[in-house]
């Protein structure tokens, strides 16, 4: 009997050892288990590459928490200083961060495919104009038609140039909308964490800027003979709106297409936008004196906008002295060719010379008011007075005339 009990207790000690012995081994199987397991999401959270995927990883990793964190007291062991919740939320929060990256850049890169097309579209009309131009130049350099001819060919090159203007604003305001939209910064972050992050474009949109402003320095290089202070005034607004816009987004689209010319190529955008700023200037002065010469304005000479002022003021200064003093036909002849010169000026162009620096806001007003001015002077006075007088003389005479007739036939006879 006493032999049956200590046979029996050296198979349950024998079983107990067993058993702690399998459990010690169960504990260490899942120590590695998780950490071979935690290092592969690791590396999976590295290399995801779409968001699709970096949604499954999350999924995933929340199953490897559940079936893990049963095991917690036992894993904090293993993992001490750090805790297994600390790893856990570790990974979860870098998968999280690795999805929103890759949805930044889907989303980004979308936005800038869908710029692209557009440029495409813009780039392939603007070429047709430009062709359509330089054919149109051409036949007119070659043409031994009549005048007539060669003038509705010089109108119709003009018409194509304004098209061509009207196409390069919509282009400026797609650019605008388009860039203000990409969060162009925070791309610019992610690459800086990662350099799988970066976004490849062929440069169409620099490219494009580059030589829009190229293109435009080149046709008023050619064109001065054929252009008129109208076509200058709609330049001077697509120069300041396109200046406007390299301002406010040059940068953003260098870094956009960081290619190993496009430092260089923006530095020509500026240069480009500086001598197209500065020929336009100097060309439209030259379309005022013409303009002011076929309305029969005689101001005196001017090469430079601050001249340009001083003629119109001194002009002005003039007739507005010799209207005062005595008024004529000739005179006032004088004013309404005036007027009609400064109505269109007010009236449609005058942002576009405050913004081509022909005119500053001040300027202008001084301007007005002493066109105003002129034209409180500038009718000749009626001699109203005079014509009463006369009239009232003549009345008298008559009156006088009845009287004398009237005592003559009541004066009795001798």
């Amino acid at each position: 009997m006493t032999l049956r009990i200590s046979f029996l207790a050296f198979l349950f000690g024998l079983f107990s050892f067993g058993a702690v012995a399998q459990s010690t081994q169960s504990d260490y199987e899942i120590q590695k288990s998780f950490k071979k397991q935690y290092a592969e999401y690791q590396e999976r959270v590295e290399q995801v590459s779409s968001p699709d995927s970096a949604e499954a990883l999350i999924a995933s990793i929340r199953d490897f928490d559940q079936e893990y964190s049963k095991h917690s007291e036992l894993l904090n062991n293993a993992l001490y200083p750090d805790t297994y919740r600390q790893r856990i939320e570790e990974l979860k929060e870098s998968s999280v961060v690795a999805m929103n990256r890759l949805k930044t850049i889907k989303q980004q890169t979308q936005k800038l495919d869908k710029l692209e097309t557009q440029l495409s579209s813009y780039k392939n009309d603007l070429q047709q104009l430009n062709h359509h131009t330089d054919s149109l130049k051409r036949a007119m350099e070659e043409s031994i038609q009549s005048e007539k001819k060669l003038s509705g060919m010089v109108r119709e090159y003009r018409q194509s140039l304004e098209k061509r203007d009207e196409l390069i604003m919509t282009f400026i305001d797609s650019m605008v909308i388009a860039y203000e939209q990409m969060d162009l910064q925070s791309l610019k972050d992610l690459e800086n964490v990662d350099r799988k992050s970066r976004l490849e474009s062929n440069g169409d949109a620099l490219k494009m800027i580059h030589d829009i402003s190229a293109e435009n320095l080149d046709i008023l290089q050619k064109n001065a003979d054929k252009l008129r202070l109208q076509d200058y005034m709609r330049m001077a607004d697509v120069q300041q709106q396109f200046e406007t816009m390299w301002t406010r987004l040059g940068s953003k689209i260098e870094e956009v297409y960081n290619g190993k010319n496009a430092e260089d190529m923006a530095n020509e955008v500026d240069q480009n936008i500086s001598k197209w700023n500065q020929m336009l200037k100097q060309q439209t002065l030259a379309a005022l004196k013409d303009t002011l010469a076929q309305s029969d304005i005689a101001v005196s000479g001017f090469s430079t906008a601050d001249e340009f002022y001083s003629s119109l003021n001194s002009y002005l200064d003039n007739h507005i002295q010799k209207s005062k003093k005595n008024t004529s036909e000739a005179g006032y002849s004088n004013f309404k060719s005036f007027q009609k010169f400064w109505n269109e000026v007010e009236v449609q162009w005058s942002s576009n010379f405050v913004d081509a620096g022909l005119l500053t806001k001040p300027q202008m007003a001084t301007l007005n008011e002493k066109v105003d001015t002129w034209a409180e002077n500038a009718q000749p006075r009626s001699n109203n007075l005079l014509v009463y007088l006369l009239g009232a003389t003549a009345l008298l005479a008559v009156a006088l005339g009845v009287m004398l007739i009237r005592e003559k036939k009541n004066k009795p006879s001798a």
